[in-house]
């Protein structure tokens, strides 16, 4: 059997096991993918390709180490990927599919643009309401992050709360839900 991620190993499963595992952990992915930005229909569909992707390598007999975690980074790839492609279509599309070299530089500097404006944001946050978004982010449950950072359920919805008003007063965000002066006239 190959092994395929960190962690203790999981053999392969079941039918029965398959389904429990997406029954459960579907949802909860998805959810985590909206939370990183993604529409729900995009979360669906990496969700989708990294759960098929998965029982794939079920149905090969290969060794997943963590299938939560694997599945996971597999359907943030997928969602990174398909947006990366969405961005690269519409330059085309509007310059009917020939694409200017100087326009054509780095597709990955959007992402990390967006990365260095996301982490510029949670910055503006105390230490554990960034760890609390951060968690909720990664799909845990209120009372996984209460295990997890050693607090009460209401404490983290109280850190849950008071990180969001935060970052919706945050400048950046403030000034992206003004009505612009051109929208005034």
């Amino acid at each position: 059997m190959e092994d395929t991620g960190e962690g203790a190993a999981v053999p392969s499963m079941t039918p029965e096991q398959l389904e429990t595992f997406y029954t459960i952990q579907y949802p909860r992915m998805v959810k985590s993918l909206v939370l990183k930005d993604a529409t729900v229909d995009e979360a669906e569909d990496a969700v989708q390709k990294a759960m098929m992707d998965f029982f794939q390598r079920c149905q090969r007999l290969q060794v997943v180490k963590d299938p939560p975690a694997y599945v996971q980074r597999a359907a943030i790839n997928y969602f990174i990927r398909e947006r990366q492609r969405e961005r690269e279509r519409r330059p085309r599309e509007r310059r009917g599919g020939r694409l200017a070299i100087e326009e054509h530089l780095d597709p990955w500097m959007d992402c990390l643009e967006d990365n260095e404006y996301v982490e510029r944001l949670l910055s503006s946050l105390t230490a554990t309401q960034r760890q609390v978004i951060e968690l909720v982010m990664e799909g845990l449950s209120t009372p996984e992050i209460a295990e997890r950072l050693g607090k009460t359920n209401a404490n983290v919805r109280q850190q849950l709360r008071l990180g969001r008003k935060r970052l919706k007063a945050h400048p950046e965000i403030a000034r992206l839900a003004e009505p612009s002066t051109e929208e005034a006239e």
